[in-house]
């Protein structure tokens, strides 16, 4: 599994939009930060799409927080749409429901041909 693939880009207009493919997990977490890295370079507000994706261990909601705190650094805006309801349990145990965007997910938009 690479950046590219753990993290794809979707369509959308104003915000850059992602797709997380893969757990946050130990196994994973590499490839995400990689794929936060960029995605972050490329945009002032990012929009990530959970919706296929979950946190698994610890490992995997540090690096969740992690991108938004790396967002946050760069003078980013990071927020995540499509949690299930453990992520979003787990955000708002840690005080982090704000990460939360309630607008539709990016999963009900068409894929970007560009990319």
């Amino acid at each position: 599994m690479s950046a590219m693939t753990a993290l794809t880009p979707v369509g959308g207009v104003g915000a850059t939009r992602v797709r997380v493919h893969v757990p946050f997990d130990l196994r994973h977490s590499a490839d995400l930060r990689q794929g936060f890295v960029t995605a972050i370079r490329e945009g002032s507000e990012l929009l990530v799409d959970i919706s296929d994706s979950t946190v698994v261990d610890q490992v995997g909601f540090a690096t969740l927080v992690g991108a938004h705190a790396r967002a946050a650094r760069a003078g980013r805006r990071l927020r995540f749409t499509g949690a299930d309801e453990r992520t979003t349990r787990l955000l708002r145990r840690a005080g982090l429901v704000r990460l939360l965007d309630d607008s539709p997910a990016p999963s009900r938009l068409r894929p970007s041909l560009a990319g």
